[in-house]
């Protein structure tokens, strides 16, 4: 599934070690699209360009190479992610990593390869995998509630305790508490966006009938829907997460928190039709 509206970006490799000369390339990304739908666009476009990554099961996707060159942490070295944006030419380092950061149009990404220093910002704040980065933190957990409703056939809400790692993403946690036998979810890999989740305890949603499950955070007395889905939102000490069965229309889809940039193609179907 994937929507015609596409921004271009610039990526540029640097390689702060060895100082070989910078790689610039441009690419689209869908909107709303992931850094690493980009990324994954350009490897297949430009035969000078590629990249390995491994699948962390708390964090998301983990930068290993790029065109070759590969982090090593005997010699501290990592793919850091840096991000010029578009509009004054700020640099900044993002907190979230190549399977979460969402570029702006003619944002220039920055790969570089460097070294990390324990505890400096570098290590603890982005690069590919912000939680696995942490120097410290890593072994941390947070405790969150999983609530899941069912407003369509009205079933009893199930709901359950589990853990999720420091600056861990939600199916992280979602994983963890599938080890339970009265939890289960099945997701979809979208190169663009991400995991999109299917199903939660073998109810799933369905086009034809306008259903899916839709994300909802609760906190402090309110509940939010987060603009990003459970691939990419991360819970915080105690919170209260919502999975919430439900039919979608324009106002509820559109910014509903499994995946933003599917559901809104979803909405433009459902004008459509």
């Amino acid at each position: 599934m994937t929507i015609s509206t596409e921004s271009s970006i610039e990526l540029v490799v640097v390689n702060s070690i060895s100082n070989t000369p910078n790689k610039t390339y441009s690419t689209d990304v869908a909107f709303r699209g992931i850094l690493i739908g980009a990324m994954r666009r350009l490897q297949d476009t430009n035969a000078g360009f590629n990249f390995t990554y491994t699948e962390d099961r708390n964090y998301g996707p983990f930068l290993v190479s790029v065109n070759g060159v590969a982090g090593n942490n005997t010699e501290n070295t990592f793919w850091e992610i840096l991000v010029q944006t578009g509009g004054n030419g700020t640099t900044i380092t993002p907190d979230v990593g190549i399977g979460c950061y969402i570029p702006e149009p003619n944002d220039r990404i920055i790969l570089r390869f460097t070294r990390f220093n324990l505890g400096s910002h570098s290590v603890s704040g982005n690069s590919s995998n912000p939680g696995n980065l942490t120097a410290g933190n890593t072994s941390r957990l947070n405790s969150i509630e999983l609530v899941v409703v069912n407003q369509i056939s009205n079933t009893t809400n199930k709901t359950y305790s589990t853990d999720i790692a420091f600056r861990g993403v939600l199916i992280g946690a979602m994983r963890r508490l599938q080890t339970n036998s009265g939890f289960n979810f099945t997701y979809t890999e979208d190169p663009n966006y991400g995991p999109f989740l299917v199903s939660v305890n073998g109810v799933a949603g369905n086009n034809t009938e306008n259903t899916f499950w839709m994300l909802l955070s609760e906190g402090n007395g309110t509940t939010v829907i987060p603009d990003v889905g459970i691939g990419c939102y991360i819970p915080k000490q105690n919170e209260r997460i919502i999975l919430n069965f439900t039919m979608f229309t324009p106002n509820s889809a559109s910014g509903s928190g499994m995946n933003p940039g599917v559901l809104l193609f979803l909405v433009c179907l459902f004008f459509v039709f």
